[in-house]
């Protein structure tokens, strides 16, 4: 099995002792399903992850991503900016790159020159210019230089990982262009002082931040057999409701239709972090996070917990879910 999958991605069947990637496409269901392959020896023999590439399932219009209204509100107000950088951020596998495939798709159009950096292409768009990444040749930062020579009005960069990308991401938010990348934090707040410790000084990022996107993926609970019941007092104090009168909440069950699992399709817990002058001022004089939320939150900042609560009480997740994907640790 192991060999057969080396060879339909391309990959040294004979190269047992070092790590190797490849790619392979089939045809699933009448559909074109991409598969990215990636080995690891182990003391016991290679170790093999497939990851799953479904163009069909993950490029979605920009409503279908589950955002709240609020959220989505506030996602448009910060694309509808001409110059700036912003950031989706999260953990590995929770949907980073589809959320900024959908921005794309959303702005893509014949008048716009987007172009993009990723390491390597997941998924092929109509009208975009895409590069690969690749190592030797082409890293992030010299790959962004060699794409201002361009003309490019948006620029897709898969991640910021060090001073280098993070200090020519942020030259080309200040000389007029639309930047779009990823980054590593635990949530919106968290993308500020990393970038600091990355090495890009505070003017500089208060002169060039748009937005900050920190998301998670949750499971959303089978519309035919979840069932409805009183939240229980931990529930309760979880999402910090009254306990007196419980809310109606959902919970999971299972039938056939969820492969008798309770869950069927994912949804995303957002938070959005939007800049204006106050937040520039702040970042600028190395305001403390505490200072940074207070402001935040004044202007209608919603964080993830609150995203996911909402989403609890309309029924689309249960509590059980929203703890293993946000941290609510305050709440316990």
């Amino acid at each position: 099995m192991l060999v057969r999958m080396k060879i339909m991605a391309g990959m040294n069947i004979a190269e047992t002792r070092n790590p190797q990637d490849g790619r392979f496409g089939l045809m699933a269901l009448g559909r074109e399903v991409d598969f990215r392959v990636a080995t690891q020896p182990t003391v016991h023999g290679e170790n093999v992850v497939l990851r799953i590439l479904d163009k069909s399932k993950s490029l979605v219009p920009l409503e279908s991503l589950g955002f709240s209204e609020h959220n989505l509100s506030e996602l448009k107000k910060a694309i509808k900016r001409p110059e700036g950088i912003v950031i989706v951020t999260g953990p590995t596998g929770s949907g980073k790159t589809t959320t900024l495939y959908s921005i794309l798709n959303y702005i893509n159009g014949i008048d716009v020159n987007i172009m993009t950096l990723e390491d390597p292409v997941e998924y092929q768009l109509p009208l975009i210019r895409q590069s690969n990444v690749r190592e030797g040749s082409l890293d992030f930062s010299t790959g962004i230089r060699s794409l201002m020579r361009q003309d490019p009005d948006i620029i897709f960069i898969g991640e910021v990982r060090d001073e280098d990308t993070a200090i020519m991401a942020v030259r080309a938010a200040l000389t007029g262009h639309q930047v779009y990348t990823t980054l590593h934090t635990n949530d919106a707040l968290g993308a500020i002082p990393r970038l600091s410790d990355i090495g890009v000084p505070a003017h500089l990022i208060a002169g060039s931040l748009i937005a900050v996107l920190a998301q998670r993926l949750a499971r959303k609970l089978c519309t035919h057999c979840k069932e409805q019941s009183p939240a229980t007092a931990e529930e309760c104090r979880i999402m910090g409701v009254s306990e007196i009168k419980p809310p109606m909440v959902y919970h999971a069950k299972g039938c056939e239709r969820c492969g008798f699992k309770g869950y069927k399709g994912r949804t995303a817990i957002v938070e959005i972090l939007r800049m204006d002058k106050g937040m520039d001022d702040l970042i600028a004089t190395h305001a403390t996070r505490s200072q940074l939320l207070e402001y935040a939150t004044a202007r209608g900042y919603q964080t993830m917990m609150q995203d996911g609560i909402a989403k609890v009480l309309s029924g689309e997740i249960d509590v059980a879910e929203l703890m293993n994907t946000v941290d609510l640790t305050e709440r316990l």
